[in-house]
């Protein structure tokens, strides 16, 4: 009005009523002539006489109630608070847009249904300018609007605040969540730059075949992306497997050489080779280092690899702020704070190389325990083939006079081949033989053959008669000792 700048809300309500009666009457940002009006919550407002854009809708009372409350606390807080305010390009309107030393913070206040690609589109035209810009929305729920500042308000309740859904059981009054935005340090980083670490363990190996030390490592799948401002932390790509901790070696002043490194499969263990001698280090040997838990065995090392924009999220120092339900908690006093990654080694070199030595004792007594066990089993394996030439020896050889049977035709079968051939003659020159004692009469070896032609001679017998006469004897069998 004339060159002062007229905010409806803070004026005295003597003063509204005299403003209804002036003339001229006062003029919005865009030009047009306002009506000055009360809606029937009680707040004051400016109405356009004339709409300046064909199809634009009223404010409803709801709306003007919470614009009124973001202008009377930012006013509060020392801030140049204005409402409707226009870019110079026309791309955005601000329901408030307040400023001071140079900052710009924008508050939209969405009452009406909006999807979500609208709000993203809203918002980038905010950030292209260089322009913060947080949402109040009435709808139900925010929690699937990834990528905008946008919280939930009641603009009906008695008191306004800001939540993360309807009858969520953390609620932040309007105000606070204002004072933190602009007095405090909570902000909304669209492309915040972010450190991308990734973590090192390596540990001391101990050769099994010339004794050498040498240096294994293993890299963590991920490396990790953390903003520099807050403790916000999100996975990254894979980290390059070969990456060695030379650094860090060098660091503990460690003299001990790297292992020789070698290709892996996708989702396999690295492989490595004594440095000296080139004798593959199994990863049944490092099953310390690849354990993803805390180890005395191991140290660590985090390297910064580079800076990368982050993703957008909710930014307060020393918070981990990953969602809205986040900075709800933390404006209501029950978030805990959590440190920054910050990049360290971490070992005792010392105490690595004792672990080392340890383990290659600890190999070296299985080892020499696991031959100690295949000398017995050995032993007891020619002990039991002695006794069972003993056994086969002792027992009398059947007959076919003891056993009532015809004479044989041909010598007694040496190979499992002769034996089939031998069955299947005798069977064949004399038919309806007993099974048992033909079985008795031809004496079974411990495997069966397998060609072709045996294969079809036991194909003509039934299931019963083939398990009787050519099951072969089991190696394994206890050999009955002689009383």
């Amino acid at each position: 009005m004339g060159n002062r700048s007229l905010l409806a809300p803070m004026l005295l309500p003597a003063d509204w009523a005299n403003l209804k009666e002036h003339r001229p009457r006062p003029v919005l940002s865009c030009g047009e002539t306002a009506v000055v009006k009360t809606s029937q919550l009680g707040t004051q407002f400016f109405a356009h006489k004339v709409l300046c854009e064909p199809g634009h809708k009223g404010e409803t009372k709801e709306h003007l109630r919470v614009k009124a409350a973001v202008v009377e606390a930012a006013a509060a807080l020392g801030w140049t608070a204005r409402a409707e305010m226009r870019a110079p390009d026309g791309s955005w309107i601000a329901d408030v847009l307040v400023e001071k030393a140079g900052r710009q913070v924008a508050f939209e206040v969405q009452i009406s249904s909006q999807d979500a690609e609208r709000y993203l589109e809203r918002q980038a035209r905010y950030e292209r300018d260089g322009i913060e810009c947080f949402w109040l929305t009435a709808r139900a729920s925010t929690e699937h609007l990834p990528g905008v500042p946008v919280l939930r308000v009641d603009p009906r309740a008695d008191e306004l605040a800001v939540s993360v859904r309807s009858r969520a059981s953390a609620e932040v009054p309007l105000a606070t969540f204002l004072e933190a935005v602009l007095e405090g340090p909570l902000r909304w980083s669209p492309t915040p730059p972010a450190t991308v670490t990734g973590t090192i363990r390596w540990g001391m190996h101990i050769c099994d075949a010339c004794e050498t030390r040498s240096i294994v490592w293993d890299v963590d799948p991920c490396r990790m992306i953390s903003c520099d401002r807050c403790a916000w932390r999100a996975s990254g790509a894979e980290l390059a497997p070969s990456a060695a901790p030379s650094t860090a070696a060098t660091r503990l002043q460690a003299i001990e050489p790297l292992a020789i490194w070698r290709d892996r499969l996708p989702g396999v263990p690295s492989t490595f080779g004594c440095p000296r001698c080139a004798a593959e280090i199994p990863p049944t040997e490092l099953w310390w280092l690849y354990r993803h838990r805390a180890s005395n065995s191991c140290a660590s090392r985090t390297v910064v690899l580079g800076v990368c924009p982050a993703e957008s999220h909710w930014c307060a120092p020393s918070k981990g702020l990953h969602a809205t339900h986040d900075v709800v908690e933390h404006l209501a006093g029950r978030k805990d704070s959590r440190r920054r990654l910050v990049p360290q080694d971490k070992g005792d070199l010392d105490g690595l190389r004792r672990d080392a030595a340890r383990l290659h004792a600890l190999r070296a007594q299985e080892a020499q325990a696991a031959a100690e066990k295949r000398e017995r089993e050995e032993a007891y394996r020619r002990e039991r083939a002695e006794r069972l030439r003993l056994f086969e020896a002792a027992q009398p050889v059947a007959t076919p006079e003891q056993l009532g049977l015809p004479p044989l035709t041909r010598p007694k079968p040496a190979t499992p081949h002769e034996r089939t051939a031998a069955i299947e003659a005798y069977v064949t020159a004399h038919p309806g033989l007993d099974t048992d004692d033909v079985r008795r009469l031809f004496p079974r070896f411990t495997a069966t053959c397998g060609c072709h032609d045996c294969a079809e001679i036991l194909a003509t017998y039934r299931d019963d008669e083939r398990r009787i006469l050519f099951r072969p004897k089991g190696r394994g069998s206890v050999v009955p000792r002689r009383r």
